[in-house]
């Protein structure tokens, strides 16, 4: 029986594959533009209002503690920071592996970039901007993310996050190719 095939494996088998790819290189992608949101934060920070390192997890760590993260974490709230950060990381690279899948950039560097630029600057308007102040204020009586984090850092952060995405070309082709059955001894 004849079929259609892309890259030597049947249309449905390449299609699922290159979904499936696009989808754990995007969140891959997202995990990895998570520890850069942090580090270019946590730099930032330091530079500009002389913090540690880790800083940058306690205003993370006020929608899960309160204030309570800002006066005295410990170990385990500074986990806990980092879990709901890289979790929220993860929850944006599905959105970015939907969108690039439909777009069909998710094999393109420029537009990863793209897409991923507008994904973080998208990351930052809703995020901080609409559901971070609606759930401290809720949570807490007061929006302590905005209170202990300088827009500009947040900003950068969110960028470098979105910026992060352009490796996902550079996963992807490789997932799509060993998940679709294709031959791997000629590709490099």
């Amino acid at each position: 029986m004849f079929s259609t095939t892309i890259g030597g494996a049947p249309v449905t088998t390449a299609y699922y594959a290159r979904f499936s790819a696009s989808l754990v290189a995007s969140v891959c992608a997202a995990i990895f533009g998570g520890v850069v949101m942090l580090v270019v934060m946590a730099v930032a920070l330091m530079a500009a209002e002389h913090t540690s390192f880790f800083y940058v997890l306690r205003p993370i760590g006020t929608f899960l503690y309160g204030d309570r993260m800002l006066v005295a974490p410990t170990p385990a709230m500074y986990a806990a920071a980092a879990a709901a950060h890289f979790g929220v990381c993860a929850i944006w690279g599905i959105v970015f592996g939907y969108a690039a899948t439909l777009l069909r950039v998710d094999k393109s560097v420029g537009g990863s970039l793209a897409l991923g630029v507008v994904l973080g600057l998208a990351a930052v308007i809703l995020d901080v901007g609409f559901i971070a102040p609606a759930l401290q204020n809720r949570l807490w009586g007061d929006d302590l993310w905005i209170g202990v984090m300088p827009p500009a850092v947040s900003w950068l952060g969110h960028v470098a996050f979105g910026l992060s995405f352009a490796v996902v070309p550079l996963l992807f082709r490789r997932l799509w190719l060993r998940w679709s059955g294709a031959d791997l001894s000629n590709v490099r």
